[in-house]
């Protein structure tokens, strides 16, 4: 009798690692899914940005008027969250992915047919709504399915893949571009959106949803999107966000200006590569882990204190090995932060809201660079670089001053003065 409970023990202890075996390479596979549809559709917001040149000469438009293709798919991009936030919390959130990316692939492709600049500006608008459920709905689908001990690293995970999104989309689109154009460029890209759909499909696609339904109806889930606004906890990290965007996208909007004139005078294909310095978001995962060493907050203001130093490197040095070093130092600091931010937020708001706080993480943080691109405009204009770098740099200090003057209120003095 002995031995057969033995051989019956090891016969479970079999299975049940066979389980678990197979429970994790699922896991994986939605999480690589997820970060791979993610990573392309937040880079086809961000890749007008190195061929505002080549965009100005196809439609022959003033260089700064080719600004506005960014300023208008951005826009767009992070206004989207408001109202897909609500949504993501009632609907299923892989199909919500499917459908984003076959959109996209749609206007991606028209955009690259049309030979008029308000039509192409029409495509932008669109793009940028396409592009923004895909985010809308695979931060929340993570963050729902993600193992409570794990929660930091996948979190990390599906952020770090939105920074390699606006990498891949400034850096492969300059390269592609100065190859073949632009419109093939498009082109291409619109093709590989359609092949990832169909891949990352089974995947994703959940086909007994044993998740408990969200029978409120959506316009109760937009007013408690809404409610969220009055938690002055989630409201002071939506604001950290949104002041260390207007920041981080107004220096690497601007950025482009400032490379192809003189002294660097550099091609599309140039600023696509030094972009790659950006490569450093890729930490992102690793988030969790510094502020289990750091504690979250002195890990939050360290990375602002790099992104700080990065706006320096790159706004009154004219060499090229600084700059690159400012862009790498400014995604490491945006991306320490961004995924603590991130799950600050999730664990002040309820978890049947996880969805809109999501969005309206993004939609702040977003529309904080897009708002950026638009009002530096003039300030380019009259002051350039310099002013831009000084504009940028104030906002900074106020997503510290915010952050800080958080943790002075939540935790007191003493708590607070350990915390740095």
């Amino acid at each position: 009798m002995g031995k057969v409970k033995i051989y019956a023990s090891v016969g479970a202890g079999k299975q049940l690692t066979i389980l678990s075996s197979k429970f994790l390479r699922r896991e994986s596979a939605i999480l690589l899914s997820a970060c791979i549809i993610n990573l392309l559709a937040v880079s086809t917001v961000f890749m007008t940005q190195p061929i505002f040149l080549e965009l100005s000469q196809s439609f022959k438009t003033d260089i700064t008027e080719a600004r506005i293709a960014f300023s208008v798919v951005s826009l767009f991009y992070c206004v989207s969250f408001f109202f897909l936030g609500p949504a993501a919390d009632k609907f299923n959130l892989p199909r919500m992915a499917m459908a984003g990316l076959l959109m996209l692939a749609v206007t991606v492709f028209y955009a690259s047919l049309t030979s008029d600049f308000s039509l192409f500006l029409f495509a932008m608008a669109f793009m940028g709504i396409s592009a923004a459920i895909v985010p809308a709905s695979m931060f929340p689908h993570i963050a729902k399915t993600a193992p409570d001990n794990k929660i930091g690293v996948y979190m990390g995970a599906i952020v770090a893949s939105g920074t390699l999104g606006v990498i891949i989309g400034r850096v492969l689109m300059g390269i592609m571009t100065a190859l073949v154009g632009w419109q093939v460029s498009f082109r291409i890209v619109s093709a590989v959106l359609v092949i990832l759909a169909a891949a990352s499909f089974p995947y994703l696609t959940e086909r007994n949803d044993r998740r408990i339904k969200n029978t409120e109806k959506l316009s109760r889930l937009y007013l408690n999107s809404l409610r969220l606004l009055c938690n002055t906890k989630i409201l002071s990290f939506l604001l950290v966000g949104f002041c260390l965007f207007i920041g981080f996208l107004g220096m690497v909007t601007f950025l482009t200006y400032r490379l192809i004139a003189p002294p660097f005078n550099f091609t599309s294909g140039e600023i696509g590569w030094i972009s790659f310095a950006g490569i450093t978001a890729l930490v992102a995962p690793f988030a969790g882990y510094l502020s289990q060493k750091f504690g979250q907050y002195r890990t939050i203001f360290i990375g602002l204190v790099m992104c700080l130093l990065s706006f320096q490197l790159m706004g009154w040095f004219q060499s090229v090995t600084l700059t690159a070093l400012g862009i790498l130092l400014l995604f490491l600091g945006v991306y320490i932060c961004q995924p603590l931010v991130f799950i600050l937020i999730g664990q002040s708001a309820p978890r049947e809201a996880i969805g809109s706080a999501s969005s309206l993480y993004i939609l702040f943080c977003v529309g904080g660079g897009s708002l950026s691109s638009i009002f530096l405009g003039p300030v380019w204009r009259s002051f350039g670089w310099s002013g831009v770098t000084i504009i940028c740099t104030i906002s900074l200090v106020i997503s510290m001053s915010i952050l800080t003057a958080h943790a002075f209120k939540e935790k007191g003095t003493e708590d607070a003065l350990e915390q740095f």
